[in-house]
């Protein structure tokens, strides 16, 4: 099966409760300019963003793309499945999530995204990378296909997590858009997927590049960029914490309202730094076996 070749729709994917951020929006933005690099028609990528402010929305996308194109709201994306015509999806969700599932008016749980799919008509396979925080949440449900009775099978849909239960880091990264070089805070994960589909690497070796690689792909190095972080971080945590101490004493020899709030400002930037190293991110992948036999 051929992604790029074949019947695809490519879902660009970011619901908020209320605004969604720029840098979510960014990241969107750049996986436009990765999917277009990679041979992807503009026609066949779907955009969907909440926020009140559609023009700033748009505009942002522009920086990773010249071709036309509507943003629609995550409500949407429900809507658009019901009268799905392609046989396969790829879906990339970024900003935020929490135990209750991806974040939005009503939070999109695990089986009401897997359900939208396994109902689309004409969808035979779908594959959605889940950048958001606690995206394991969507890890262990019923994603493979199942015979309905008279012949009919739904959607394989696979599911390809940033991190298990914990929160997801993004981390300050420059790319070279449209209208020129670029710094955001990007989730790490999707942007090496992204990355990926821009220029598919075959990492098992099997000649073939396929959703499989591009999970290994983007595990490997977005964990790589993850430990660099942490080490930076654990340098600097140093000096926040001597700044905090140092606020301390002096709050502790001549105590007063002053020091004392500045005392607090410096521990909680130390322990707001601190809190970056006991994050652990870890991706997954549910529904494996199909993923090996799909190609890009």
């Amino acid at each position: 099966m051929s992604l790029i070749g074949g019947s695809t729709k490519w879902v660009l994917f970011l619901s908020s409760n209320g605004d969604a951020e720029p840098r979510h929006i960014f990241d969107l933005a750049y996986g436009v300019l990765c999917l277009e690099r990679a041979g992807v028609s503009m026609a066949n990528i779907a955009i969907y963003i909440d926020g009140a402010d559609r023009v700033s929305i748009a505009n942002f996308i522009r920086s990773g793309t010249a071709s036309s194109f509507v943003v629609k709201e995550s409500k949407d994306f429900f809507v658009d499945q019901l009268s799905n015509t392609h046989e396969n999806l790829v879906m990339f969700v970024t900003g935020h999530g929490g135990p209750d599932g991806i974040d939005a008016v009503k939070p999109i749980s695990p089986y009401v995204l897997l359900n939208c799919l396994k109902s689309s008509p004409s969808l035979k396979t779908a594959v959605v990378y889940l950048g958001q925080c606690y995206a394991g949440i969507f890890n262990y449900i019923g994603a493979g296909r199942k015979q309905l009775g008279n012949g009919v099978v739904d959607p394989d849909v696979i599911f390809i997590g940033a991190t298990n239960l914990h929160e997801s880091l993004s981390s300050s990264t420059q790319e070279t858009f449209l209208t020129g070089p670029f710094a955001w805070p990007a989730n790490l994960f999707l942007l090496f997927a992204f990355k990926w589909f821009s220029n598919p690497v075959d990492v098992d070796g099997d000649g073939k590049c396929t959703i499989t690689d591009s999970y290994k792909y983007a595990g490997v190095f977005s964990n790589a960029a993850n430990k660099n972080n942490k080490a930076a971080a654990l340098a600097k945590s140093v000096d926040l914490q001597a700044q905090w101490m140092a606020a301390r004493a002096v709050n502790k020899a001549a105590p007063s309202m002053t020091a004392g709030v500045a005392e607090n400002a410096e521990f909680r930037r130390y322990a707001s730094h601190l809190a970056l190293l006991y994050v652990h991110q870890e991706c997954w992948i549910l529904n494996a076996i199909p993923s090996q036999h799909i190609e890009v």
